[in-house]
């Protein structure tokens, strides 16, 4: 039996009956072999997941990449990072090498390959604005390509990959030159800016939406709803900010669940919008 739950950012307590942690691309090929009947459930760093259940039986297959490639390699202007490296130790990384562009990246938590994954983004700066290539491991005809930026069609929090069985092992960034002092004070600013915004206080995975089109920030609907601070069980709508659900105390998937069907019912009703998922739920 495995515990799942430092492998989610929600903290919540789940276990199951098989959870693997590739540290190479052949222990990956045998870990993406299901037995029959089995669905494979790929997780990162787990700061993009929602687990809906306190148990998965032998009918789910964790595959944990968090050990999957996880280095970092910096050649002049370009830097090649694994998949299961923190973001913000490339971040870092860049930084000291006097490579711009990852700054208002910054703080970010999760994996390099969760931030291949999704496009993760911040002020205005997403991952794929320096990525080069991506390199995946393709299950279904056992073979690992290289993608161009493009072949990756990103968008906002969207990628080629999302609804695919593609393990992404990964990426080559091009960032320019940069001052790495001025580069450091600029990751200082944003830092300070998110932790004096963004709830740091309880578990939680982030912001729980995509932006939605034609209404305002999901934090601003919940505050004119009336929502923030919102509970059920132990899962709640920050106090701190409203587009953001944390684990106050022994909060369960089915409580978080819950938590965002209130939300998209006071889009629906203010605004007539559908609110969409930012996280995967398992």
């Amino acid at each position: 039996m495995f515990d799942l739950t430092e492998l989610n950012s929600y903290r919540v307590a789940a276990t199951a009956a098989w959870c693997l942690f590739p540290r190479d691309l052949d222990a990956l090929r045998a870990a993406m072999r299901p037995a029959p009947g089995q669905v494979v459930h790929l997780l990162g760093h787990g700061c993009n997941v929602i687990l809906a259940r306190s148990h998965y039986d032998a009918s789910h297959r964790f595959v944990c990449t968090r050990e999957l490639e996880t280095g970092l390699d910096v050649a002049g202007g370009e830097v090649r990072a694994g998949a299961g490296a923190r973001l913000r130790d490339l971040c870092r990384l860049a930084a000291r090498a006097g490579l711009a562009g990852l700054e208002r990246l910054w703080d970010i938590p999760g994996s390099v390959g969760g931030a291949a994954f999704m496009n993760a983004g911040a002020y205005g700066a997403s991952f794929y604005d320096v990525v080069a290539d991506v390199t995946v491991y393709e299950p279904a005809t056992d073979t690992v390509r290289a993608l161009s930026r493009e072949a990756c069609r990103p968008a906002y929090r969207r990628t080629v990959f999302q609804g695919t069985d593609a393990v992404i092992l990964g990426a080559r960034l091009r960032l320019p030159p940069g001052d790495p002092s001025a580069i450091l004070a600029e990751m200082g600013r944003i830092g300070k800016l998110r932790r004096s915004r963004l709830p740091y206080d309880f578990p939680s995975a982030g912001s729980v939406f995509r932006r939605p089109e034609g209404a305002p920030p999901v934090g601003v609907i919940m505050e004119e709803a009336g929502l923030k601070g919102f509970r059920i069980g132990g899962a709640q709508i920050s106090p701190r900010h409203a587009g953001i659900i944390v684990n106050a105390g022994g909060a369960t998937g089915t409580d978080i669940l819950a938590v965002v069907e209130v939300m998209k019912q006071a889009a629906r009703e203010r605004y007539g919008v559908e609110l969409v998922l930012e996280q995967v739920v398992v």
